[in-house]
């Protein structure tokens, strides 16, 4: 049987190492898919390259290094993460992500896409819903 991974014609597949980019002057962000409910983008870091620290007001983010080690400040704390590692955070939490190495790093990170949160919050909870239809 062969190994090659194949997606169903609903589903994409992504070839991470294949879609790897790298520049001299900053790190390199590429879309992978933006969906209704999720989106994930590849980042790419020459030694010495950083994303600055920021925060997401709305959704909470997972980080997964694919290659290298990245360095991330999350909520005041530093954090070495190396390759084959993930890291989790929930929404306003303050964080960045360094390639302090001598080698490459690339992550992939994964996030709700907060329009989902949005619509969430504005539909009333199952148990509300069952609730106001139970006539005692």
């Amino acid at each position: 049987m062969d190994d090659t991974a194949v997606a169903p014609a609903s589903t994409q597949l992504f070839d991470l190492h294949a879609l790897k980019a790298f520049a001299a002057d900053k790190r390199v962000r590429k879309m992978l898919f933006k969906t209704e409910q999720l989106w994930s983008e590849i980042a790419c870091y020459e030694p010495g390259q950083s994303t600055p620290l920021h925060v997401h007001p709305k959704e909470e983010e997972a980080i997964f290094v694919l290659e290298g080690t990245a360095t991330m400040s999350i909520d005041g704390r530093e954090v070495t993460v190396p390759a084959g590692s993930m890291v989790q955070f929930p929404n306003h939490v303050r964080h960045d992500v360094r390639n302090l190495g001598a080698e490459r790093c690339v992550i992939v990170f994964f996030k709700l896409n907060p329009k989902v949160l949005k619509e969430n919050r504005d539909e009333p909870r199952d148990q509300e819903r069952v609730g106001s239809a139970h006539h005692g």
